[in-house]
């Protein structure tokens, strides 16, 4: 990655599937930047198709590329425990997600994204899938209530039936009630990482900030290099040096409010 044609960092992908490998999609940290020290490096496992893509694939792709630009553009930092994706647990996935909006843009996938015949990928089709994204939308955020209630309650109540515990958690908060025997914190793999475990709540909160860190940027024209450089400089590069609420504020010039997310919920 360069920076005015000064090297600032390297980064590894690996986005096929194989026999062995990772199933999930991740971006992992190899070495930590520190100014005048060394450079950051940070590699992607993915497990994406070859060939086309479906829209989901391509915004996980990058959603974990936000993760990257984050470790990277915070590595000429003077401490190691600031570089990198190092903000407070209930902040570090605000920059994924915020990344998450490019490729929902028309003008940003029809630079890249097309059919087998290589014709451009339509607006209007790109308006249907926006569209379509706003189905769901109360269910899925319902959806990520029940399971940060589930983690919480598994690590500070400690019960001895962890199913029936988190099938009370889904059934306090969805409209579908879950099937018997179905064992959600078998397959609940949050749970058993050191960085989330009872604090699975901070992707919900980090969706949050994102929506109100993302109302900063032109929709129409989010190839703007002025707002994209001020996010850049005072918000990823910073690390973890600053509290995340401080980043929110000397980027937005106030305090975060979750009006945006309010608005998207209701599919605005």
């Amino acid at each position: 990655m360069l920076r005015d044609d000064e090297r600032i960092g390297r980064f590894h992908l690996d986005l096929h599937p194989r026999d062995g490998k990772y199933t999930h999609a991740a971006h992992f940290p190899l070495a930590r930047g520190l100014a005048g020290v060394q450079l950051p490096q940070s590699a992607l496992l993915c497990n994406l198709p070859r060939g086309l893509l479906v829209l989901d694939d391509v915004v996980t792709l990058f959603h974990e590329f936000g993760h990257l630009l984050n470790s990277i553009l915070s590595g000429r930092l003077r401490w190691a425990r600031d570089a990198g994706v190092a903000t407070e647990r209930d902040f570090v996935e605000a920059p994924a997600f915020m990344l998450e909006e490019w490729p929902r843009n028309p003008q940003v996938l029809r630079r890249f994204a097309v059919d087998r015949d290589g014709t451009r990928i339509s607006v209007e089709l790109v308006d249907r899938m926006r569209d379509a994204d706003r189905l769901g939308r109360a269910t899925l955020m319902a959806q990520q209530v029940a399971l940060s209630e589930m983690a919480y309650r598994l690590h500070e109540e400690l019960p001895e039936d962890l199913t029936a515990s988190g099938e009370a958690s889904i059934a306090r908060h969805l409209p579908v009630q879950p099937l018997p025997d179905t064992h959600h914190h078998a397959a609940f793999t949050h749970l058993a990482d050191e960085r989330y475990a009872s604090g699975y709540y901070a992707y919900l909160w980090s969706f949050v900030i994102a929506k109100d860190l993302f109302s900063a940027f032109d929709p129409d024209d989010l190839r703007s290099a002025g707002t994209a450089h001020r996010y850049r400089d005072r918000v990823l590069a910073a690390g973890g040096s600053r509290d995340g609420h401080d980043l929110v504020q000397d980027f937005l010039g106030r305090p975060l409010r979750p009006d945006r997310f309010h608005q998207w919920l209701s599919g605005r």
